[in-house]
């Protein structure tokens, strides 16, 4: 049996399919990986090519396809569909799992025709470009996109409630819901809390708190909400610690400087050892506009940080308001102030919500994640009985 791992670039396959491809190996599958090993990775090029010697080194075969990221390359969609269906004409897979909006949609569309041989095509939402609030464009583009693909999907996985309930009603294709790619726990609790160790690294006083925030540094995640709110907070007694790289980079450190408080927030660039900063910090903010189900804010709360985020699909699916951290709109830099500070004024508020957090995020462990795809492979190949 033979299986086909796709996203449209390298860096999803290695942060979010590891254990996919694991579940699909345990089950007998062979299982090629296919995705953008050149370019829009969040990863360095370096990066990506030692991931690609790491798959190919443990036996898979690797296709390098240079998916677009923009939907006016009509011409790069098209070698998209033609380097898809070339190689799944030759290897006729049994299973395609895919992922990513624009990818996503390439994939299937080069799939459809191999489902009357049997292929079963699985299509994995990481959070829909359409949602509550999302602008008309995306509803016209990407809604209609995947309503239409619907018909060539033998599964469709969504990672959060609203995407879930919406699918569930509007699309003609079979529907799951599953916890997100899952967190490894047993791995974030033995990281140990090196709260001064990590202070003296970043020349940070052992007396002031850590507002620490993990995303990339775009306009998706909203970054610039985040700077300005610790300005109007006007904390002397903290700094805003931003773990991340991305376009906005350069923007952001400007803006740090305008508002008289880049000697207190500190770019702290691409990190291998996340949670480790995350447990010597006092508190998570996040202002994302968009999410899925994210990742990182999950970390976070593992690590048994309260939270200041944003009130959007995701970040509503993991936070009770009040009781694990704050809310507000993404655009609230007024609302993120307040937050901060309540949090930072407050010890035993700051325990407490990170307490609550810790127990929450233990129904996102990958153990039950990995357990719930494999039922999910199995039903899409009929193999749920055996």
């Amino acid at each position: 049996m033979r299986a086909l791992m796709f996203a449209s670039v390298a860096s999803m396959v290695d942060l979010f399919n590891r254990d996919n491809i694991a579940g699909l190996e345990k089950l007998g599958y062979k299982v090629d990986v296919a995705a953008n090993f050149t370019e829009g990775s969040v990863y360095s090029k370096e990066q990506a090519e030692n991931f690609r010697k790491e798959l190919e080194d443990s036996g898979h075969e690797v296709i390098n396809v240079p998916v677009p990221r923009n939907i006016t390359d009509i011409k790069g969609m098209f070698n998209t569909i033609r380097i898809l269906r070339k190689h799944m004409a030759a290897k006729r897979y049994d299973i395609v799992h895919c992922q990513s909006p624009i990818g996503g949609v390439l994939c299937r569309l080069a799939a459809a025709p191999f489902r009357k041989n049997g292929t079963k095509v699985i299509y994995y939402a990481h959070g829909f470009h359409f949602f509550k609030g999302a602008d008309l464009v995306n509803w016209l583009v990407y809604y209609n996109a995947e309503k239409f693909c619907a018909y060539f999907t033998d599964c469709l996985i969504t990672l959060n409630t609203e995407d879930y309930k919406r699918a569930k009603k509007r699309f003609k294709t079979e529907v799951e819901y599953i916890r997100g790619v899952g967190l490894d726990l047993e791995e974030i609790y033995s990281v140990p809390v090196e709260r001064a160790d990590v202070r003296e690294e970043f020349s940070i006083s052992q007396d002031k708190k850590i507002i620490v925030s993990v995303c990339e540094l775009s306009h998706r995640k909203n970054v610039e909400v985040a700077i300005r709110a610790f300005a109007k907070a006007d904390r002397d007694d903290a700094v805003l610690l931003l773990c991340g790289i991305g376009e906005q980079m350069d923007m952001l450190k400007e803006l740090a400087k305008s508002l008289g408080i880049e000697d207190k927030v500190i770019f702290a660039g691409f990190r291998n050892d996340v949670n480790r900063i995350l447990k010597a910090s006092d508190m998570f903010i996040f202002p994302s506009r968009q999410e899925g189900l994210p990742v990182a804010l999950m970390q976070a709360m593992a690590c048994g940080l309260p939270v200041m985020c944003s009130r959007i699909r995701g970040n509503t699916d993991l936070i009770e308001p009040k009781k694990q951290g704050f809310m507000c709109r993404p655009e609230n830099v007024s609302g993120f102030a307040k937050g901060i500070n309540i949090l930072l004024d407050n010890p035993r508020l700051r325990h407490r919500m990170g307490l609550r957090n810790e127990h929450v995020i233990k129904l996102y462990d990958k153990k039950a994640v990995n357990e719930r795809m494999l039922e999910i492979y199995k039903k899409v190949r009929g193999m749920d009985n055996e």
